[in-house]
């Protein structure tokens, strides 16, 4: 995973000859040598840097500008500072994977979001999965609106330096899942919908009694592993809070979500500020407490502890259709 709590991405494997191949139909069958260099497309949020060609960096760049309409809401606007938001659209696969070993990440993941020193998505033409590369650029496009519109700039801090992430592992990749499941056709996002893979993992787990405990996930810390079945779970708690009409114990999920989110980015002022000198050790623990406490507070409003609320979180997924 990536180290600074933004990990990776679909890790669907990309090897298996009788799969069906997928990826833009703008993007060239063939593509063009290294020396040709790269195409650049920019609009109101995004720059698309592409060895793909023009029409593919254009198809990306409004995708993109689509995506920005459903994180605004619950994210924020990325600082000024911060924009353009780089994509890097890799024409070859093979240039993704070694942007993958770079990172020391498995080769089959199908993208990444690196947040320095320039932030940016990097992502293949083409994959093996169905709906790439969407899919896999809401997942990282969502760490990446996590850390430019979320993040925490602290005073001082030279403005053109990138902000600090704010939220822990669960909720990083919770809500990059639940933002992946958006895609229904490049041009039709509906937020809301259930991952129908991420659901069968967690029920299948949850009728086995194979799934582990909230308070778990909610202490994993960044630099610890974070297996498919926590995506899974991260997942189902996004899910259950971003309800539209939710169930009594998850009321008020989504607001919660907002105001903890408004929180992180001012750096937790109504709590003991975070460490004077930057430790990124101390800091993960920061962030990943503080935001297990304001979870326990939550649930407490609704007159239930965090094994109570879990009990009811875990009979109504698996009550799920």
């Amino acid at each position: 995973m990536f180290r600074i709590a933004l990990a990776p991405l679909l890790l669907l494997a990309v090897t298996g000859c009788a799969r069906p191949h997928y990826g833009l139909d703008t993007c060239p069958e063939t593509c063009a040598p290294p020396t040709a260099g790269e195409e650049t497309v920019q609009s109101l949020r995004y720059r698309v840097r592409t060895d793909a060609g023009k029409p593919a960096a254009h198809e990306i760049d409004r995708f993109m500008e689509r995506a920005a309409v459903l994180w605004t809401p619950l994210l924020g606007v990325p600082d000024p500072l911060s924009l353009p938001l780089e994509v890097h659209l890799h024409c070859d696969p093979a240039d993704l994977v070694r942007v993958l070993t770079s990172q020391k990440l498995t080769t089959h993941a199908t993208g990444l979001y690196l947040p320095g020193p320039v932030p940016a998505i990097h992502v293949a033409c083409s994959g093996s999965e169905p709906g790439h590369p969407y899919r896999t650029l809401l997942h990282e496009g969502t760490h990446q609106f996590i850390h430019l519109g979320a993040g925490y700039r602290e005073p001082g801090r030279p403005a053109t330096t990138p902000p600090r992430l704010t939220l822990p592992l669960w909720l990083n990749e919770g809500l990059a899942s639940y933002y992946e499941a958006a895609f229904i056709t490049p041009d039709l996002l509906q937020s809301g919908r259930a991952d129908p893979a991420r659901l069968n993992e967690l029920q299948t787990a949850l009728r086995r009694d194979k799934v582990p405990t909230l308070a778990t996930i909610l202490a994993r810390r960044d630099s610890e592993p974070f297996t498919s079945l926590d995506y899974a779970i991260a997942w189902g708690m996004i899910y259950a809070l971003m309800q539209e009409a939710p169930p009594p114990w998850a009321a008020g999920g989504r607001e919660w979500l907002k105001a903890l989110i408004d929180e992180a980015r001012r750096g937790w002022p109504s709590r003991p500020p975070p460490p004077s000198v930057y430790d990124e050790p101390r800091w993960w623990a920061t962030v990943t407490d503080r935001t297990r406490t304001a979870f326990e507070t939550f649930v407490a409003d609704r007159g239930l502890s965090v094994t109570a609320w879990e009990a009811q979180w875990r009979e109504w997924i698996l009550a799920h259709p």
